[in-house]
């Protein structure tokens, strides 16, 4: 009886949790190389990852649209250091100067913190999520163009990712009160977590609660939307690329004459928005919030740079985890 326990304590163990983590190890380290081959010298991934590194007078100058998202340029900042502290010149695999290094660690490091969180929250389940995101993020970093100039990787781009994984997790296991707290958090990584608050107007609860929850979320995002603007002397609340000549919408709507804008996230987004949600509260609310941040990125972002695109993956993967495979939240 004994050994039977043991066995299937080992079992258990091995597929909850030793075997995602094993190959979440792994894909970290195809993400390492990949990331160091993003690093070109004509691109802005020095400038964005570097943009602390040399105090706060030099950061006014740094570019209004991101210069709010300070959580992710000072641990960018943070991870070189400690890059160019502890490697020095010794670089590993694919990395061949101190950026590489810097970039490669922080995109592996911060997926396998993506990958533990889900982990933890999923246990086998998990391996699902981590393949889907890292085919994601394979797309979203993928260079059509072959230009050195097509293909960016910023520090906000991964810590985003993570808020909203972790904000799927809470959410759908009804987590609301940790919310208030991630979301506000995750505004100092990039302002698009703001879009997370207006799921709280959708949620399973009385009408006056769901206004409660969702004007304390958005109140506290603002709050820190406008701290940190004021700290680094940008336009209150404003700080989107929003000029006329831009013309980010006409310019996004025609590239869908390609076929590839159709497949962003490795196919997920689209799929996800047809796939129909017979009566999963859920997935209909996540699709609300995939909408709203649709428009958003045609109206301020450009639709090929797939890169911006990340952050809505979880809610896709969820979406088909309930649908295909039953769920764990209900």
């Amino acid at each position: 009886m004994i050994q039977i326990k043991n066995k299937l304590f080992l079992d258990n163990f091995l597929l909850a949790y030793a075997i995602p983590i094993f190959i979440a190890i792994g894909i970290s380290i195809v993400l390492f190389v990949k990331a160091t081959t993003i690093v070109f010298s004509g691109n802005d991934t020095r400038a964005t990852f570097y943009a602390l590194t040399e105090g706060m007078e030099n950061y006014y100058q740094f570019k209004t649209a991101w210069k709010p998202r300070l959580f992710s340029t000072g641990l960018a900042a943070f991870t070189a250091n400690l890059s160019e502290t502890f490697f020095g010149k010794d670089f590993i695999l694919s990395a061949q100067n101190s950026l590489e290094m810097t970039v490669g660690l922080w995109t592996a490091s911060w997926f396998a913190i993506i990958a533990l969180v889900l982990i933890l929250f999923l246990k086998q389940r998990s391996l699902f999520y981590i393949f889907g995101l890292f085919a994601v993020i394979s797309f979203g970093y993928m260079d059509i163009a072959r230009t050195n100039l097509a293909l960016r990787l910023y520090p906000w781009d991964m810590p985003s990712l993570f808020v909203f994984t972790l904000f799927v997790l809470l959410f759908v296991q009804k987590k609301y009160n940790w919310l208030l707290f991630l979301l506000p958090l995750g505004v100092g990584f990039k302002e698009t977590v703001m879009i997370l608050c207006f799921g709280f107007l959708f949620i399973e609860a009385p009408y006056k609660q769901r206004i409660h929850k969702f004007i304390i979320a958005f109140s506290l995002c603002l709050l820190v939307k406008l701290s940190l603007d004021m700290y680094v002397r940008a336009p209150l609340f404003f700080t989107m690329e929003t000029e006329a000549e831009q013309n980010f919408l006409i310019y996004n709507l025609s590239r869908f004459r390609d076929a590839v804008p159709f497949f962003i996230n490795a196919g997920t987004l689209l799929s996800f928005l047809l796939l129909p949600s017979m009566g999963n509260t859920k997935i209909s609310i996540l699709k609300v919030l995939t909408v709203l941040f649709v428009i958003g990125n045609l109206f301020f972002g450009i639709l090929t740079e797939y890169r911006i695109w990340l952050e809505i993956a979880p809610f896709a993967l969820y979406a088909f985890d309930t649908r295909v495979y039953g769920n764990y939240s209900e």
